[in-house]
């Protein structure tokens, strides 16, 4: 990986011209995309690849791992053990079958004992790759088959129907009217015929997300609900979660309100100083310059799309990996996004790598047909919506709480941290101007937006007591 010096534009030329061969060359072994879907054209060898000892290549480093261990994780892992040469000798499963039900068992395990998680996510099975790589394929191969869950017969869906019968298991009532709000928020969402696959996926990646946030005791069970003729919700809830981090690419390089670098460039440093980690000097001194590649070639450079910069971080780290390998496990524990339960900076290069094989279509352009045209909001005025009083209340905020409320559904959902967004990097922000905050806000909504009829019909629509409403709003912004 090269450092930055001076001439930072003939470094980005640089860069640039490797970044494009990069994407060129994503379907070959040579690239970061290239060599996961290598490991998906090769997954068979996991499975049908045996030794001397009849033990397929997965379980036979699965025996390997054994020699090491004692105590606890030496009994688990050796009980999973078992399970596993089991499930190898099914002859009723498909290769697949077989390494996604391997797959689920090592990676709880892995949960259960994180230092054997560092230890051993990265062991190489063969010549194949690691279990890293291995939980990766798992994703893809259940993701040929996610659509179906959600695939509408007789007006429901395999997930929702997966839900209810769990919900016909227990006797908390609080528990079931929870299970209830849930599973009405799946069905709005897969109803909603303005909305892709992808961003349906999106959507309930989010619609879970803040759903475990309210009721965290539940998570472990309702991710672990089987849904007929698929996997567990948790399986069904790995793949979603791809495409919820491709739709959250582009806040990895906004710049928040008093900051100079982007999110992901924030976060990455913070972590490089957490003394958890124990860096030394000379690994803190690649990461630097890694991070620093980041920041003035990429999130810097005006001129290249979200999708160019994912590239680029990708290539970047594909080159600190030619010498710095030893780095890998750390780094890629690295929490990025956090505000917006991105996940790890691991995650960013798997998701990246989902994308090269299921990439995203474009989300819907029509506009939403005009109805009557409102009343201008007074832009003179639009101060006077984010005064503060209460400590932290304001008419922006309470008005748009109060929308929110009356008009529950998905996109009231998906908008929430948004919301939020807007009051604690604008509204609260004491180094912002009232006007700068009323651009931060404006900034927030039209990204958020985009194209999408459904965001923009509903968005738009939120009204200010006494003022207007977004849409009116962003136009005192500049949008």
């Amino acid at each position: 990986m090269f450092a930055i010096k001076s001439s930072s534009g003939a470094w980005l030329c640089v860069l640039l011209l490797a970044a494009a061969v990069y994407e060129t060359q994503a379907g070959s072994g040579s690239t970061e995309s290239g060599q996961a879907r290598d490991r998906k054209a090769k997954s068979k060898d996991l499975t049908d690849t045996t030794d001397s000892n009849g033990n397929c290549l997965l379980v036979a480093t699965m025996w390997n791992i054994s020699l090491q261990l004692s105590g606890e994780e030496a009994i688990e892992w050796h009980a999973i053990l078992d399970e596993a040469n089991m499930t190898a000798h099914n002859s009723s499963l498909t290769s697949d079958d077989i390494i996604v039900k391997i797959s689920a068992e090592i990676k709880m395990f892995f949960m259960k004992f994180p230092d054997c998680n560092e230890k051993f996510r990265y062991f190489t099975i063969g010549g194949w790759g690691d279990f890293s790589g291995l939980f990766q394929v798992t994703i893809w191969i259940n993701a040929d088959f996610t659509e179906s869950v959600i695939t509408l017969e007789n007006g429901k869906c395999k997930l929702e129907d997966a839900l209810l019968e769990f919900e016909s298991t227990i006797s908390d009532q609080s528990e079931k009217d929870a299970l209830d709000e849930l599973r009405a928020e799946i069905d709005f969402c897969i109803k909603d015929t303005s909305l892709s696959y992808e961003e349906k996926m999106a959507n309930l990646s989010l619609t879970f997300i803040n759903f475990f946030k309210l009721h965290a005791a539940w998570e472990v069970d309702i991710r672990g609900i089987d849904i007929p003729g698929f996997g567990s919700i948790d399986a069904f809830l790995e793949v979603s979660m791809q495409f919820y981090r491709m739709a959250n690419f582009f806040q990895l390089f906004v710049v928040a309100p008093g900051q100079t670098d982007c999110q992901l460039v924030v976060d990455l440093t913070s972590e490089m100083n957490n003394a958890k980690y124990n860096f030394s000097r000379s690994e803190k001194t690649s990461l630097t310059d890694f991070i620093g590649n980041i920041r003035v070639l990429i999130a810097g450079n005006a001129s290249l799309s979200i999708t160019a910069k994912i590239k680029a971080v990708v290539y970047q780290y594909s080159q600190l990996m030619m010498t710095s390998s030893f780095l890998k496990f750390r780094l890629r524990e690295f929490n990025i996004g956090v505000a917006f339960d991105f996940g790890t900076f691991g995650d960013l290069l798997d998701a990246s790598d989902f994308g090269s094989r299921f990439p995203p279509t474009s989300p819907p352009t029509t506009s939403p047909a005009p109805t009557t045209t409102p009343v201008q909001g007074d832009c003179s005025k639009a101060p006077d919506v984010l005064s503060i009083f209460n400590g932290n209340m304001t008419i922006f905020y309470q008005s748009s709480d109060t929308f929110l409320k009356n008009n529950p559904g998905t996109q009231a959902t998906n908008w929430r941290p948004y919301l939020n967004m807007c009051q604690n990097q604008a509204i609260m922000n004491s180094t912002l101007s009232v006007q700068d905050k009323i651009k931060k806000i404006g900034s927030i909504i039209t990204t958020y937006v985009g194209t999408n009829s459904a965001r923009i019909s509903f968005v738009y629509s939120i009204t200010i007591t006494g003022w207007g409403n977004y849409k009116q709003f962003c136009t005192c912004g500049g949008f």
